[in-house]
């Protein structure tokens, strides 16, 4: 019995964390706890009805997703959405992602084919709806079927960490229903490119996408110093 419960402390310890991060992240956003929030831990612990240690990782956590951000004080806040940061995300974005697309549409197979043909009439009916949640979780699911094709996971955790940062910001693009028709296009123009290997198209639709993206929001959003 003994051994039964120390093989079982840690798992749930690790899961209640885990929980308590993506709580967390979706609260922020969701636009719930909005860019410049104060983060108290004692607070969140009685919100989320946890103790404050997973609170504590979860903003570890956060912060390094760059959700998070902790001042000289050590007092944690929301990160606020600025200028800069944005062009910087993005632009990590634009190499490696492309990369991960050049790749993976060299390597995709039929099931991945399959899936992504799937997953683009999802994203065209979601489009439609302008329903942004499902939307952005089908738009990684889409794109990561390609990349996880070209067997670089290392090269994969590190797009999709970039993704999820840009979560707030991709928010802010796809407000109103020609942009996610604009958005749906791309996706299609992807699939076509992954449907004939052709690795240099597929990293050309990433490039022109993310730079679309760029020029929609970016000078609406204030520069690290007004911040």
């Amino acid at each position: 019995m003994t051994h039964a419960l120390e093989g079982l402390a840690p798992i749930q310890r690790e899961s209640v964390e885990a929980r308590v991060a993506q709580s967390l992240r979706e609260l922020i956003v969701r636009g719930e706890l909005p860019e410049g929030t104060p983060l108290i831990q004692r607070d969140l612990a009685h919100r989320l009805g946890v103790s404050q240690t997973p609170i504590r990782h979860g903003l570890s956590e956060l912060e390094r997703a760059g959700l998070v951000e902790v001042g000289e004080t050590g007092r944690a806040l929301v990160r606020r959405l600025t200028r800069e940061d944005f062009e910087e995300t993005y632009a990590a974005r634009l190499g490696l992602e492309g990369l991960a697309a050049r790749v993976g549409a060299a390597a995709v197979g039929p099931t991945q084919l399959d899936r992504m043909r799937a997953l683009h009439a999802q994203l065209e009916r979601l489009g439609k709806r302008q329903a942004v949640d499902e939307y952005l979780r089908a738009r990684w699911d889409f794109h990561a079927t390609c990349y996880l094709a070209s067997g670089r996971m290392r090269l994969v955790a590190e797009v999709e960490r970039l993704f999820w940062r840009a979560e707030r910001y991709n928010r802010l693009v796809l407000q109103g229903s020609e942009r996610f028709a604009r958005s749906v296009d791309y996706y299609r123009r992807f699939l076509e490119a992954c449907e004939h290997r052709d690795g240099e198209d597929a990293e050309a639709v990433i490039h022109e996408s993310v730079r679309w993206a760029l020029d929609q929001i970016l000078d609406s959003l204030p520069a690290e110093a007004a911040a």
